[in-house]
């Protein structure tokens, strides 16, 4: 249910045309909810929504009004319900919405690897925003995860060397450190499609330089 949700989050997050920080964040704010607080499966799709406007609050500056979240759930919930899950999950988080995101530091680690190549950052934001549907990377904490998209999208277009020593310098990891994240990315990168395909879908763009048409399986 859990990857479902962030499916169709991911759809609504490109709707809204909301920075990259705001979907990250909405996903770490449903995964802390959900740690602490027991919901009922007809009320998923409300935290997920709410997570949405308390991340889009935090990162944009024009976030969704709660009419257009409204309308997206098809009604199934109203302003009051929102508004009264926002009160919930703010109290709960004990208002801390600010957390070092996979999308941070993906950010911060392109800029200082000196990242020019647009398909190559298309590439790392693609397997990053892949692992937000698998729960087994929540494992991951967030620098990793990002050192180990930015490795595998430079890999896997025969960026030479793949790991720099300005790469390992600012990430602070050395490339065996994240070797066995790189290996768990590759694998789910090549592994086959299932139903949930919104982020592969999104990165069909020519805009995002098609990049989820990359063969991962024969890239070696």
């Amino acid at each position: 249910m859990r990857a479902i949700l962030v499916d169709w989050l991911v759809e609504v997050h490109l709707k809204f045309k909301l920075v990259p920080e705001t979907l990250y964040l909405t996903v770490n704010l449903i995964d802390r909810f959900l740690e602490i607080q027991e919901v009922q499966r007809n009320k998923l799709q409300l935290v997920g929504v709410t997570a949405l406007l308390l991340a889009s609050k935090y990162e944009e500056i024009y976030p969704p009004e709660i009419r257009d979240l409204v309308y997206i759930t098809d009604r199934a919930y109203n302003k009051a319900d929102i508004l009264k899950m926002e009160s919930t999950m703010l109290n709960k988080l004990e208002f801390n919405l600010t957390v070092p995101s996979v999308g941070v530091f993906l950010a911060r680690f392109l800029k200082a690897g000196q990242v020019d190549d647009v398909k190559m950052t298309h590439m790392a934001h693609f397997i990053a925003e892949r692992t937000l549907q698998e729960l087994r990377f929540a494992a991951y904490v967030p620098s990793v995860l990002a050192a180990s998209a930015v490795h595998l999208a430079r890999q896997a277009l025969h960026q030479t060397p793949v790991w720099t020593r300005s790469l390992e310098h600012y990430t602070q990891y050395a490339e065996a450190t994240i070797v066995p994240c790189v290996q768990e990315l590759a694998e789910l990168m090549s592994s086959p499609p299932n139903s949930l395909v919104a982020v592969t879908k999104k990165y069909e763009n020519a805009k995002l330089s098609s990049v989820s048409s990359f063969p991962f399986g024969r890239s070696g």
